[in-house]
């Protein structure tokens, strides 16, 4: 069988899969995130899918790797649709024509699929929210905001809301940091002196004594977590919230059939990109731990020098509600985790809640300001 035949045959049976025939009456099957099995569009037979956990291994970041010449096993040959508008790239099956960028809302998507070698996906994390758990979550989020304006909850419309399976890169490596500084350490002196009327009164001086230290400190970094896609540059904060909240040890062997019904984008930052990234990660957590070992009220000085070791990754696809309301002709964004349901994202603000809580916190003030005035932080003598 010629290279060319057997590559035929693989794709063949890769979108067959993708098309997963229902047994009973042909139709296409969709994977259900309440029931974590797949379901017939058209007569709601189900079929089990059986998760295995073989694949989810670490790949050793080699010099190959790095300088981008993947090995063939590491790779795969991926139907993808791009995105005129905004530049995201979505897996689809073979039979789709047409697609909806999940991103931007634009239609005009490029009609024609490209072949892209990519990295396979080692895991992927079955959604576990459906649309209308989703639904809830958000009704829930959006009722609880206690600066938002009383009618937010009734007031707000729902105009996009889809799952789409996120990429991202998880790296782990060894660190290894040497570290040198000084340690600020306060102390404070009593100072006798005369106020504006005369009389005699203490107060405590505070001054800094300084003293060298160095020390080392090792750790394993296990899974720092990477989005690998660009599209939610915008929404950076609340991806950032919502990922931390992603329970890895669920991940499961990629199978292409838990993406049906659902939309993957592929990683727009590559490895190398992604590699950059959690190296500065592991370097500013190791920079915090070894200011932590010098200790004091202040410091300065702190040199820290890391090198890095065991470094591995692995291609991971996690869920993701996207979703959007309009309120008063404004346009609203938010994330769902589709694993747990946390939900991060931003909401209008009162203008009169938010001018009482000013007026609140400007009567603390003065009040504070009375007390110190009245009974002050002097003594007399």
């Amino acid at each position: 069988m010629t290279p060319t035949t057997e590559q035929a045959l693989r794709e063949l049976r890769q979108e067959d899969l993708l098309r997963a025939p229902c047994a009973a009456c042909g139709s296409q099957l969709t994977f259900r995130a309440e029931t974590q099995q797949l379901a017939c569009t058209h007569c709601s037979a189900t079929q089990p899918v059986a998760f295995t956990y073989t694949k989810l291994r670490e790949n050793p970041l080699g010099k190959s790797l790095v300088s981008q010449e993947l090995r063939p096993d590491r790779v795969v040959e991926e139907r993808l649709f791009c995105c005129a508008s905004c530049g995201a790239r979505t897996r689809v099956s073979a039979e789709a024509p047409t697609l909806s960028c999940g991103f931007c809302g634009n239609h005009a998507i490029n009609p024609e699929a490209q072949r892209t070698r990519l990295i396979e996906p080692a895991g992927v994390l079955p959604f576990c929210l459906g649309r209308e758990a989703a639904l809830g979550v958000f009704q829930r989020w959006i009722g609880n905001g206690w600066l938002a304006p009383n009618d937010l909850k009734a007031g707000a419309v729902l105009n996009n809301l889809h799952g789409i399976y996120l990429p991202f890169w998880t790296v782990d490596a060894h660190a290894h940091s040497t570290w040198s500084g000084e340690r600020g350490t306060y102390y404070y002196e009593t100072v006798t002196e005369r106020d504006s009327q005369g009389r005699t009164v203490t107060r405590q001086e505070r001054h800094t004594r300084w003293s060298y230290h160095n020390g080392t400190h090792g750790q394993f970094y296990d899974d720092v977590l990477l989005v690998a896609s660009t599209s939610l540059q915008q929404q950076t904060l609340a991806l950032g919230e919502v990922q931390q909240d992603f329970y890895l040890p669920e991940v499961v062997d990629y199978d292409p059939r838990v993406l049906l019904g659902w939309e993957a984008e592929v990683y727009s930052i590559d490895l190398q990109a992604g590699l950059a990234q959690a190296r500065t990660i592991i370097r500013e957590r190791e920079h915090d731990a070894c200011s932590n070992e010098l200790g004091g009220d202040e410091q300065r000085s702190l040199d820290v020098r890391t090198t890095l070791s065991d470094e591995s990754f692995k291609h991971l696809l996690l869920p993701l509600w996207l979703c959007a309301y309009v309120y008063r002709g404004q346009l609203y964004h938010f994330l769902i985790n589709g694993q747990t349901g946390k939900i991060s994202g931003s909401r209008p603000t009162s203008p009169w809640k938010v001018t009482l809580l000013v007026v609140l916190g400007l009567v603390l003030l003065a009040g504070a300001y009375w007390a110190w005035q009245r009974y002050g932080q002097r003594c007399v003598a």
